[in-house]
């Protein structure tokens, strides 16, 4: 990564906004991860999507749907066991078995943010749901796990609901979204994007 001149212009224990060379963004000082648990039919493909209704004061309502995330710990080896302690303590979903855990890769949340979030999905189906744990924060206390249907993921306006779903379809069901000879996606049209 190039480096450039950079000055911190605010600091929270979680971020700094930073100016590099008169463009600001948003700098993260820890790391997080997101979940997206679902359940699946007999073929495998997502019937219910788990998401949050949590504490946000910045939306409508003073609520919004997200998915599941937290930060990793100092006790946590890797990104996975960040992932399994945080869908145990938002849902009360304990899920151990490396079998029903998938990695979707990474996603960032804005072109002013230079955090990349490792995301994974875990597969929850037949699995009974504990009493969700969270962190003792107010914002978490004040959270419901819910499921949606998988068909309402387009009315969700936190896009990581839909991107993760787009990603589960492609790792996890191997199924390509839009893969057709006619298909002008990726093909030269006097621009290039490397994927």
């Amino acid at each position: 990564m190039e480096k450039f001149n950079e000055k911190v212009v605010a600091s929270t224990p979680w971020f700094d906004v930073v100016d590099r060379e008169g463009m600001f963004g948003v700098k993260t000082t820890t790391d997080s991860v997101i979940i997206l648990p679902y359940t699946a039919d007999d073929q495998g493909l997502p019937l219910l999507l788990g998401v949050l209704k949590e504490m946000n004061p910045f939306r409508e309502g003073g609520f919004s749907i997200s998915l599941v995330s937290g930060k990793e710990e100092d006790e946590d080896p890797n990104f996975l066991e960040t992932a399994k302690r945080e869908l145990k303590e938002e849902s009360g979903f304990s899920v151990e078995d490396n079998s029903k855990w998938f990695y979707l890769g990474t996603v960032t949340a804005s072109k002013f943010v230079d955090a990349e979030h490792p995301c994974f999905a875990v597969n929850v189906t037949g699995l009974e749901r504990g009493k969700a744990e969270t962190d003792g924060s107010e914002k978490e206390k004040k959270s419901e796990f819910v499921f949606i249907p998988a068909n309402d993921v387009v009315k969700v306006k936190d896009v990581f609901v839909p991107a993760l779903f787009l990603k589960l379809f492609k790792y996890v069901a191997g199924v390509e979204i839009y893969n057709r000879d006619d298909s002008v996606f990726g093909k030269n049209k006097g621009y290039t994007a490397e994927i």
